[in-house]
C-alpha cells in the first residue's frame, strides 16, 4: 500500500510535497498543539495575569526579546490600576486592572502567576474559550473537583492545562519512572524562618527565634499545599506529576542555617532511584528564583520549532 502524505510527512517532510498533486502547496502536518509561531509563524501572544515578582520578571524577558524571540506580551493583568506603565509594559501592551478587558485582549495562553484565588475564580473561563492556561500556583490543584473540571474543559473546548515545573528539579525524569511502581517518594523543602511568616507555622513557632531547623509540617501533599498555598506548590506539582496528592509525603522546615531556598527529593522505583537536592536563590522570602525562568522556559517550548526534554 502506497502510505498517504499526511503520514509520510510525519518522518519526512519532503514527501508531503513530493505526493501533493501538480500546483497545490505541499501539504503539512497539523500541529494544533505547538503554539501559533510554531505553526503559523507569528510570535505565541502572551496574557500574563500578575505583576509581582514573577510576573515582572517574566514581562521583563518577553519585552526584551531575546530569550523568547517567538514570544510577545500582548496583555497584563494586575490587581490595581496602576498610576505608571512599568517600562516592560510597551504602548501596544494592553495593561490592565479590569478582568473583562483582559479576557477581550488577543492573547494565545494566559500564565497566572497571581495566586490560588484567581484560578479559582477565572481558569474556568480560560479553557471555555479555547484558550490555554499556564499555571504557577499548583497547590489550586489540592481541590480535586476543580483539578477535574480544568481537564474536562481542556479536552472539551481545545485548550490546555499546562503546570509549570516552578522550583521542582527532576520532574522530567520522575514523571516518566512514576508510569511504573514507584516504591517511595518524599519531599523536604527548607526556608528561612522569615520565608514562613504569614503561615500556620507562625502560630505554633516562635519564627524570630528559632536557632536550629524545626520541622513545621510532616504529612501528605495535599495537606502541605493546602496549608501552606503559597509556600508548597512544589509539592504539589510533584504529586500530580508522579504518584498523587495523597501518597507523596512531605516535610517542611524552617531553617535559619540556610542562605535561601532548599530542597530534597528522593525516589526509589521500577525505574530506577533518584535523589536531588537543590540550593536555590531566592526571588523573594517565598519564591525561588528558578519559578520565573520555568515559566519563560515553557513559553520558550510552546513558541520554539525545536524543544528539548519533552
Amino acid at each position: 500500500a502506497i502510505p498517504s502524505p499526511l503520514s509520510l510527512s510525519l518522518f519526512w517532510p519532503a514527501a508531503a510535497a513530493w505526493m501533493s498533486s501538480p500546483g497545490e502547496p505541499p501539504l503539512k502536518r497539523p500541529r494544533a498543539d505547538d503554539g501559533p509561531s510554531a505553526v503559523t509563524g507569528s510570535k505565541l501572544r502572551v496574557g500574563l495575569v500578575g505583576l509581582g515578582a514573577i510576573g515582572s520578571y517574566v514581562a521583563e524577558v518577553l519585552h526584551e526579546g531575546r530569550e523568547l524571540p517567538r514570544a510577545r506580551l500582548a496583555a497584563a493583568l494586575v490587581l490595581r490600576p496602576r498610576e505608571e506603565r512599568p517600562a516592560y509594559c510597551s504602548e501596544e501592551v494592553l495593561l490592565t486592572a479590569d478582568v473583562e478587558a483582559f479576557f477581550a485582549a488577543d492573547w494565545d495562553v494566559c500564565v497566572e502567576v497571581a495566586g490560588q484565588p484567581w484560578l479559582r475564580d477565572h481558569s474556568r473561563r480560560v479553557l471555555k474559550v479555547g484558550r490555554s492556561l499556564l499555571v504557577t500556583s499548583v497547590g489550586a490543584f489540592t481541590d480535586s473537583t476543580l483539578w477535574e473540571e480544568l481537564i474536562a474543559l481542556a479536552e472539551r473546548f481545545g485548550g490546555r492545562l499546562l503546570i509549570a515545573a516552578g522550583a521542582m528539579p527532576g520532574l522530567d525524569w520522575m514523571s516518566s519512572a512514576a508510569l511504573e511502581d514507584v516504591e517511595e517518594i518524599t519531599l523536604e523543602q527548607r526556608k528561612r524562618p522569615e520565608g514562613w511568616v504569614g503561615t500556620p507555622a507562625e502560630a505554633k513557632f516562635d519564627l524570630a527565634s528559632l536557632k536550629e531547623p524545626t520541622t513545621i509540617f510532616e504529612g501528605v501533599a495535599r495537606q502541605a499545599a493546602t496549608q501552606f498555598p503559597k509556600n508548597a506548590n512544589i509539592a504539589a506539582t510533584l504529586g500530580l506529576g508522579t504518584v498523587g496528592l495523597d501518597r507523596l509525603m512531605v516535610r517542611l522546615v524552617a531553617d535559619p542555617t540556610v542562605s535561601g531556598p532548599m530542597s530534597r527529593i528522593k525516589l526509589r522505583g521500577k525505574a530506577g532511584e533518584i535523589d536531588i537536592e537543590v540550593r536555590g536563590a531566592a526571588l523573594s522570602q517565598r519564591t525561588s528564583r528558578i519559578v520565573p525562568l520555568s515559566v519563560v522556559k515553557a513559553l520558550r517550548n510552546m513558541s520554539a520549532p525545536c524543544v528539548i526534554g519533552v
